[in-house]
Formats: structure tokens, C-alpha cells, sequence
């Protein structure tokens, strides 16, 4: 420790910038780490050997390998054994659960899969060149983002069926928001431009900070490239292991595409207090505007009608747009299948266009989160010439709601140990032998002893004698 102390101070003293210091600084600290580690392992090696040879194992040889951790690569020499009649086998990798030909630690996987699904592959190369001591190529990142995100996927269906809270621990919330929307990406490496659906909940808005930003109470988020069942199966899982709703009203929200209606959001809910759904205000004032395009005062007065939930108001001014109709237009036909198309998506979707004010609810706010939550996707998936596989774009997605949920590490280490090298007893067993000291034995003192002649002393032991003596 002093030697590297004392190598640290010689290192500051020779630089003329702290700039200059600081890089020649990480560059001796990483040979430190590096060296420190190559002889941590080395000595795990050595503690793992006797197990195997009293099986009948015996040493083949030493092969080496580098593997890139956070702190650099780092090279390990560890010993593969041998046994008649069985295939051989490197106890240091079986045990620390080191794949064969994998030259990168699960740590450097977990992050750059982070890093890569905040931005470009290529953005994520030139972040992990700019902060580490080795680089990876944009195309190794793609292929531990997808494959983190397969693992993150495969855990998020699975986890909650292995989940064993009794119902009376479950959590309770008086109230639970679930909104459900599809985010199509622009372009896509297939004919078919691929879509992801999300399922959201949460128990609410807070608001934190001098500006009172607003933040969602427990929020979860869940999302499927292949379809939006599959996005409500997920959510479903997740709310069954979490919540217990028989006391809870439960608020959904949507914007009636297909895939989101009232009836996918009440097979989810299972038994619950209460079951109040809501079509998204600002899809109903798209679809006004999209229907009664021909006619801006009246457009205005339905938004309004619909706003106020007045029925008989919106039946007055749908006649009176008809009226408004000239009947020598040559688009006169078109203008009154809008208002018809309107009227019938009015009246279908009326219990759900009921304002959260009118409904006696305990909550004032917490609508519309769904889509406003698309950013962390549509930022990173849409636009600047990106193009998504319906496979890619699930994985990269996986990875985004599993960091918003907290549960991006517990996914990889339930579902994959190694990745935050959950190790095997042997490791540890070789580790707690390597960390334990040697007993110290008592000083005896100095023995004096002389050296016995019985003969001459011109004899070759009395010449020994005289050189001791």
C-alpha cells in the first residue's frame, strides 16, 4: 500500500497540469486495479485445485484469457483439469460462471445495454471508448442490448408467477390508474411498421420540488412488439402479484384504438370496489376535429358540448351542422357521412366521455399519463433515420420500462446470476480460503549448537569445525 501511495505522489509531482495528472492518474489506477485483481484470482484459482484433484482430476495445463471489466482488461491464467474418461474442465470459470470465448464481464454488458438504450449504438460506442479503458464496436453492443433485453423480457413474464404473497399482504391503494396506448415507430426493417403497445398503472400524482413537478406514485410500466394482449397479459401478472383491488377503484383510460377498449381494461382489473373508464380528451377533440373540419364554428361548439357532457347539446349541434350544409356542394355527401361517422362515435363512446369532475371520484388528476410517458421510447426508437425489427424494438423497450420500474439489476440477477456473478459455494469457499492468514508460530529464539569432531583436525569435518568455530 505504500509503495502505491508513494508511486501516486511521484505521479502528481511530475505533472505540470492537473489535467496532465489526472490522466496519468487513471492510467496508474487502472494497472493497479488490474494487477490486484490478476492476483486475487489467481489465488482463487490455486484454492479451487485440491477439490478437484481428490475426485482423481489432474493438472492439464494454464491456459490464459482476457476478459474487459470496468477496470480494463484484465488477463486470468487459471488452470484446466483433467480427468480419464471425462470431458476437462477450468474450475475458476465453472465456478465464477465465466461463458466459453466471452471476452466481456456482465457489468460491461449491463451498462453498455443502458447506455445503448438511452441513444444510437453508435452514440453508446463512442460513450463507452470516452469513459472506459477498452472500446466496443457499435455492433457487440447491439448484441448484448438484445440479448439483455430477451433476458429482461423472458423475467418479466416470469417473475410474478413465482411470486408467493398471500392476498392479505398485497398491497392496498383506494385508487389505481391503468392506461393502455400503441406507439408506432416511423420505420422499420420490415413491411410492416412495428407498433408497441403499452400498459401502465399507477396509484396517483405528487408533486415534488420548489416547481411542483409532477411525479407518478408507484408507476409501472409494461410493453409487447408482437401485440397488445400481450402488453395486458404482462400488466395483468404484475397487478395480480402486487395489489389486492377488492377495496379499490379502479380508473382506466384510453383512446378507444383498436386493442384499448373499455373491455380489455375490465378482464384485467379482476374484482375490484369499483370500475370507471375514460376516453383520452384529447383523441375525442382529435376525432371532432377530423369529422367537422368543414365547419370551425361548429367544431368549437361540439368541443365544448362534449367538454360540459351535454347530450342534448351535441344532438342540437350536430342538426345544425347538417343544416349548415349547402345543398348544391359538391362535397355535400362527404360533410354529412362525417357528421354521421361523429354522432356514431359520440354515442358509442358516451359512459366513457363522462369528465373525472362529474364522476364523485376521490381524485381530481392523474389521466393522460400513457401517452406522455412514450417519450423515453419514442425518443430513442423514432425519427433520426433509426429502424426497428419488431424483435429489436421489444428488446431495446424491455430494457427502457425495466429501468423506469426499478427492476432492470433484480431482472438480470434472478434471471441470469452471473451477470451480477452470483457465485457458486465453491467460489466462496475458495475466496474465504484465499482471505484466510496463516497462524503465527511462537519464536523459539536462536538455537546455538557446535559442530562434534572425533578425529583429526586436518580431517575435512575438522576443517568444517575450524570455518564455524
Amino acid at each position: 500500500m505504500n509503495e502505491i501511495i508513494t508511486e501516486i505522489i511521484e505521479t502528481i509531482k511530475a505533472s505540470s497540469t492537473l489535467l496532465e495528472g489526472e490522466l496519468a492518474l487513471e492510467r496508474l489506477l487502472q494497472q493497479v486495479n488490474q494487477q490486484l485483481l490478476n492476483a486475487a484470482f489467481k489465488q482463487i484459482d490455486l484454492e479451487l485445485l485440491p477439490k478437484y484433484k481428490e475426485q482423481g482430476y489432474e493438472i492439464d495445463n494454464v491456459p490464459k484469457r482476457t476478459l474487459h471489466m470496468t477496470v480494463g482488461p484484465v488477463e486470468i491464467a487459471r488452470h484446466r483439469m483433467r480427468k480419464e474418461g471425462e470431458k476437462s474442465v477450468i474450475p475458476f470459470d465453472q465456478a465464477v460462471g465465466l461463458e466459453p470465448r466471452k471476452r466481456h464481464s456482465p457489468l460491461v454488458e449491463m451498462k453498455a445495454a443502458q447506455i445503448a438504450s438511452d441513444g444510437t449504438y453508435r452514440k453508446a460506442e463512442e460513450a463507452i471508448d470516452l469513459l472506459t479503458p477498452f472500446s466496443l464496436s457499435h455492433t457487440t453492443i447491439h448484441k448484448m442490448t438484445q440479448k439483455i433485453g430477451t433476458t429482461i423480457q423472458e423475467w418479466t413474464d416470469t417473475a410474478p408467477l413465482q411470486d408467493e404473497t398471500a392476498q392479505k399482504d398485497k398491497t392496498k391503494t383506494p385508487v389505481l390508474f391503468i392506461e393502455g396506448d400503441g406507439l408506432m415507430l416511423t420505420k422499420g426493417k420490415e413491411k410492416k411498421r412495428p407498433e408497441i403497445h403499452r400498459v401502465q398503472f399507477h396509484e396517483g400524482v405528487e408533486y415534488k420540488g420548489k416547481q411542483k413537478r409532477p411525479v407518478l406514485i408507484n408507476s409501472r410500466m409494461f410493453e409487447s412488439t408482437i401485440s397488445s394482449s400481450e402488453a395486458f397479459k404482462r400488466a395483468s401478472l404484475w397487478l395480480e402479484s402486487i395489489y389486492d383491488l377488492r377495496e379499490t377503484i379502479v380508473i382506466s383510460n384510453s383512446d378507444g384504438g383498436s386493442g384499448y377498449d373499455k373491455d380489455k381494461f375490465y378482464r384485467i382489473i379482476g374484482k375490484c370496489q369499483r370500475h370507471e373508464h375514460f376516453r383520452d380528451a384529447y383523441h375525442v377533440n382529435e376525432k371532432i376535429k377530423q369529422r367537422m373540419y368543414f365547419d370551425k364554428k361548429m367544431e368549437e361548439k361540439m368541443r365544448k358540448a362534449v367538454r360540459t357532457y351535454n347530450l342534448d347539446l351535441v344532438e342540437a349541434i350536430i342538426a345544425t351542422t347538417e343544416s349548415r350544409i349547402k345543398g348544391n356542394d359538391e362535397k355535400a355527401t362527404e360533410y354529412k357521412e362525417e357528421l354521421s361517422k361523429l354522432k356514431a362515435y359520440l354515442y358509442r363512446n358516451w359512459d366513457s366521455l363522462k369528465p373525472l369532475k362529474m364522476r364523485n371520484l376521490p381524485v381530481n388528476r392523474g389521466l393522460g399519463v400513457c401517452e406522455s410517458n412514450h417519450r423515453p421510447y419514442s425518443y430513442r426508437m423514432k425519427r433520426q433515420g433509426r429502424g426497428f425489427s419488431a424483435k429489436g424494438a421489444g428488446n431495446v423497450a424491455a430494457i427502457i420500462s425495466a429501468r423506469k420500474n426499478g427492476t432492470f439489476l433484480r431482472a438480470l440477477t434472478e434471471k441470469i446470476p452471473k451477470l451480477l456473478t452470483e457465485l457458486r459455494p465453491e467460489f466462496k469457499g475458495a475466496v474465504r480460503a484465499a482471505l484466510k492468514k496463516s497462524k503465527t508460530k511462537p519464536s523459539i529464539g536462536v538455537k546455538i549448537g557446535s559442530i562434534a569432531n572425533y578425529s583429526s583436525s586436518s580431517s575435512p569435518i575438522g576443517q568444517l569445525q575450524k570455518m564455524f568455530s
